[in-house]
């Protein structure tokens, strides 16, 4: 399933720069637009977001239950925090090692698998410099138009976090469209924004300031990701 031909050196060495790099053509292309099409098609997302100083998992059949108003003023609230740096909204589906899948997302488990395979562990181990790596988790996420996701760092020490992933499924985005994976100065100037990408693994320490920025009204797709972190 991993891509043979990447040249791991020339990844170690990409990586050892900065902390963090892209990867195109990670994978197999025709396994990854199965994934793809489940995603855009097929999976049932939650509501993810961060309200009332928590993070919160809202399912689809909840979210079905709140009428117009309240959609509108959850909506306004998660705004107003927002517009200080704080939040998120997007939509995603967990993954863990025992949850047991409907028959036809059977593949996703498969890919979230294979990033947890000693394969993968050990090509993330040699292009990082990370020996200490041991599992990773993961979920698949769903940026439609009025998603976001505020700018912070992954770097929580006692979860074990050491790199954070994202594994693109989106084809011919558009940069007008938002969605940016967004890196930042510490003073917060920006540093690097990567574009939302099919088949490529965006790979970084979990030091690093980003965000994702917000998606405009006017995409015309969603952007599609497996993402998690790798942890010690």
């Amino acid at each position: 399933m991993l891509n043979p031909a990447l040249d791991r050196q020339a990844l170690a060495n990409a990586f050892a720069t900065e902390g963090r790099l892209r990867i195109a053509g990670l994978l197999d292309e025709g396994y990854l637009h199965e994934i793809q099409k489940l995603c855009t098609d097929s999976v049932p997302y939650d509501l993810i977001f961060h309200l009332n100083g928590q993070n919160q998992v809202m399912p689809p059949e909840q979210l079905a239950q709140l009428d117009h108003q309240a959609q509108r003023q959850m909506q306004q609230q998660l705004f107003q925090l927002a517009n200080k740096g704080v939040g998120f909204l997007y939509q995603g589906y967990r993954m863990d090692p025992g949850r047991v899948l409907p028959a036809e997302l059977a593949p996703l488990q498969s890919l979230f698998e294979f990033i947890n395979s000693e394969a993968m562990l050990t090509f993330i181990r040699e292009i990082s410099g990370y020996h200490d790596l041991s599992s990773a988790d993961g979920q698949y996420t769903r940026y439609v138009p009025g998603h976001y996701l505020t700018r912070h760092s992954d770097n929580i020490t006692s979860e074990g976090r050491r790199l954070a992933y994202v594994l693109g499924m989106s084809e011919t985005w558009h940069p007008d469209w938002g969605g940016l994976l967004q890196f930042f100065e510490p003073d917060g100037n920006p540093a690097d924004a990567w574009l939302p990408a099919f088949n490529t693994l965006s790979l970084f320490d979990v030091s690093h300031i980003y965000s994702v920025t917000y998606v405009t009204p006017f995409a015309s797709k969603p952007r599609l990701s497996l993402t998690g972190w790798y942890r010690r």
